[in-house]
């Protein structure tokens, strides 16, 4: 066996795959083409987690006034109707998972919960809440789910598709995370609250915090103890 990747060459070739699919999606975008299959991969899912950047559907089913369920949304997408996807087409999930050639779209946890498969649950969905955020505040403002919440969704997805499978698949999975633009914009700037509670310095602070506890916490409970592309530990020099 050849020597552990880094965290660095991890991140390095996460980023290369993105880049692929932006030039995919780009150089598909004005004859809407098929797009183009990456050469041959091991990653075998995908996992959104964060606001509305990466949520394709999750507030559908949440008691909240932050939804994309109607019109116009939706006018592009296959179909021509409204997901709960906040655009009026695809998301770069659903155009990440179909270059990578896992499947057509990734789909919303919480509110395709009915339908998954075992297949669909163990090749990626987004847990993603439009305006959520690393600040529990935020979502709670906007009643949508927590970043702790969406984690908890995670957590329970895994013990349904078991812990042998579930080590595979998280080891070597693509995790992505949108979020802290709601903390700031809707959180911090817009209620007094926020800043009568923190400087600016001190919310940043509290939010990278947050998610190195939120990354910290899932690998004390994730089948061992891996995540992130297998890395063990926030910080860590190399992965698993």
């Amino acid at each position: 066996m050849g020597p552990k990747p880094t965290l660095a060459a991890t991140a390095a070739s996460l980023l290369a795959v993105l880049a692929a699919v932006h030039l995919a999606v780009a150089a598909t975008a004005v004859d809407d083409a098929p797009l183009p299959r990456l050469p041959q991969h091991d990653i075998p899912a995908v996992f959104a987690f964060g606001d509305s950047t990466l949520d394709t559907g999750n507030n559908n089913v949440l008691p909240t006034m932050v939804r994309a369920d109607h019109a116009p949304y939706g006018r592009e997408f296959p179909g021509g109707a409204p997901t709960g996807r906040f655009s009026d087409g695809k998301l770069l999930t659903d155009y990440l998972v179909e270059v990578l050639g896992i499947k057509e779209l990734l789909p919303a946890y919480r509110s395709g919960a009915a339908n998954l498969t075992g297949a669909d649950l163990a090749t990626g969905v987004c847990f993603a809440s439009a305006g959520s955020g690393l600040d529990d505040a935020t979502a709670t403002n906007a009643g949508v789910a927590t970043f702790g919440s969406q984690l908890a969704d995670f957590k329970q997805l895994l013990g349904k598709i078991g812990a042998r499978k579930a080590r595979k698949v998280v080891k070597k999975s693509v995790f992505l995370v949108s979020a802290a633009t709601n903390d700031m914009m809707m959180n911090y700037y817009m209620l007094p609250s926020g800043r009568s509670k923190y400087t600016l310095e001190q919310y940043h602070d509290l939010l990278i915090g947050n998610l190195r506890s939120y990354i910290q916490a899932c690998t004390s409970w994730a089948p061992g103890g891996c995540w992130w592309r297998g890395c063990r530990r926030w910080g860590a020099s190399r992965c698993s």
